[in-house]
C-alpha cells in the first residue's frame, strides 16, 4: 500500500529519548513512510537533555525528515519540579505551531492533544493513551481531530460514553519489532553482567514503576516466592528509581533502564515475565495498551499478568498466568504454579509468541493509514 500526500507527525516530546513514547513515536514515522510518500516528524528544539542522534538513538531508518519548531527548554535548564518550567516550553512551541499553516493534502498526526487543540490544519489525526483529569480541552481538541486514533477497546468505549462519534474511532493498539528477538542470548553473559545468579529463576519486570503499572505488588510479592527466585525489576530513572530502590531494594534486585538494545535478552532469558498492572486506576485497568506486553509475547517467555480488562484485550486464558490485580499473595502464588507446571508454561508461552505477530509496527502503521487516508 503506497499513500499519497504527506504526513506530519508533531510531538511534544523530547526526541531522542530513553522514554518508551520516544521510540514508539519514532517507530510509527519510520512505518508510516514505508507506506507514505512524504513523512516529517515536527519536535521542538532542545538545548539540553541527549545530544545522540535520534535514528541511531532509537535504532530507526532514516526515511524521513525531522523538522524543529522554536521553544525554549527552561525545564532542561533548571529541572526544578516546583516551578511550571515545562508549560512555559510547551506554551512556547505550541505558539511556534500556531503560526504554521499545513496543506490540506497534508495530514497533521499527533499523540498531544494541545497539538490538536491550536494547529492551523483541517487534516488532524490524534492519537490518544489515556483521557486527562481535566477534560474541557481534552474534548475540544477531539472535535478538531478528523479521526481519533485509541490503543485499547476501554478508551473507545469511554470516548463513546462520552459523546464521540464511534465512526470517528480508530483501535489500534500498539505493537513490537520482532527482529530484536531474532536472538539467542547466552543466559550467564547476560545476567551475570548485572551481577544477578543466572541460576535461580529470574522473575523479570521491565518498565517505569508509577504507581498504576503495579511493580510495587511484584516488589512485595518478592519475599513470598522460594529462594531459588530472584525478582528483577528493570526499569525507573533518576528519583522514580531512587526512591523505588530505598523502599524496596532489600526485597528484589532494583535496576535501571538498559539500553534498547540489550532488552530482548534479558527478556528472552528470563524464567518468567510479570505484567502487575494496578487495577485501582482506568488508565491501567481499562485504557492501556502496554509495549512491554507485546515484548514479553515475543520473548517467547511465560507470563504473568493482572487479570484486568485492559490485558485481556490482547492476552487470553490460552497464553497467559492470571492473578488477582494489587494481590502480592496471588502473584508469588501464580509465579510458583508457573515455575511447577513448566510444560504448559512453555504451551501458554509459545501461543503469545504466535499471537504476538500480528502486532507488528508495519501492520500497526498499514492499519491506521487504510482508514485515516480518505
Amino acid at each position: 500500500m503506497q499513500v499519497s500526500g504527506k504526513i506530519s507527525y508533531v510531538t511534544l516530546a523530547r526526541i531522542p529519548t530513553g522514554r518508551a513514547h520516544g521510540y514508539a513515536i519514532m517507530k510509527m514515522c519510520e512505518e508510516f513512510a514505508a507506506l507514505a510518500n512524504q513523512v516529517e516528524l515536527v519536535t521542538p528544539t532542545r538545548k539540553h537533555g541527549l545530544k545522540d542522534d535520534p535514528f541511531e538513538y532509537h535504532h530507526i531508518k532514516r526515511n524521513f525528515t525531522l523538522r524543529k519548531l522554536w521553544t525554549t527548554d527552561f525545564l532542561g535548564l533548571f529541572d526544578n519540579r516546583s516551578i511550571p518550567l515545562f508549560f512555559i516550553d510547551i506554551a512556547i512551541f505550541l505558539l511556534s505551531l500556531s503560526i504554521r499553516q499545513w496543506s490540506s493534502d497534508t495530514i497533521l498526526y499527533t499523540r498531544d492533544y494541545l497539538v490538536a487543540l491550536v494547529a492551523r490544519s483541517h487534516n488532524i489525526v490524534l492519537e490518544i493513551h489515556t483521557i486527562p483529569e481535566k477534560t474541557f480541552l481534552f474534548f475540544r481538541a477531539l472535535k478538531r481531530a478528523r479521526r481519533i486514533i485509541v490503543i485499547s477497546n476501554g478508551l473507545k468505549e469511554a470516548l463513546v460514553k462520552a459523546g464521540v462519534t464511534e465512526e470517528k474511532i480508530i483501535v489500534a493498539p500498539d505493537a513490537v519489532d520482532l527482529s530484536e528477538f531474532n536472538i539467542t542470548p547466552m543466559r550467564e553473559l547476560v545476567w551475570g553482567s548485572i551481577g544477578v545468579n543466572a541460576e535461580k529463576k529470574i522473575i523479570l519486570y521491565t518498565g517505569h514503576f508509577y504507581s498504576w503499572k503495579g511493580a510495587e505488588t511484584l516488589a512485595e510479592a518478592a519475599s513470598l516466592l522460594p529462594p531459588e527466585c530472584e525478582v528483577v525489576l528493570m526499569g525507573g530513572v533518576d528519583q522514580e528509581l531512587a526512591e523505588f530502590k530505598t523502599k524496596y531494594g532489600t526485597q528484589a534486585r532494583i535496576i535501571g533502564f538498559e539500553k534498547r538494545e540489550k532488552l530482548a535478552g534479558y527478556l528472552k532469558s528470563a524464567d518468567v515475565l510479570v505484567l502487575p498492572n494496578s487495577g485501582k486506576q482506568r488508565i491501567s485497568s481499562h485504557y492501556t495498551s502496554p509495549l512491554k506486553l507485546f515484548q514479553y509475547m515475543a520473548a517467547g517467555v511465560p507470563i504473568v499478568a493482572a487479570d484486568l480488562p485492559s490485558i485481556r484485550e490482547i492476552l487470553s486464558d490460552s497464553s497467559a498466568f492470571w492473578f488477582r490485580s494489587d494481590d502480592e499473595n496471588d502473584l508469588a502464588a501464580r509465579v510458583h504454579y508457573v515455575l511447577q507446571h513448566p510444560d504448559e508454561a512453555a504451551g501458554k508461552a509459545a501461543r503469545a509468541a504466535e499471537e504476538v505477530k500480528k502486532y507488528t509496527w508495519g501492520a500497526r502503521a498499514k492499519s491506521i493509514l487504510s482508514q485515516i487516508n480518505v
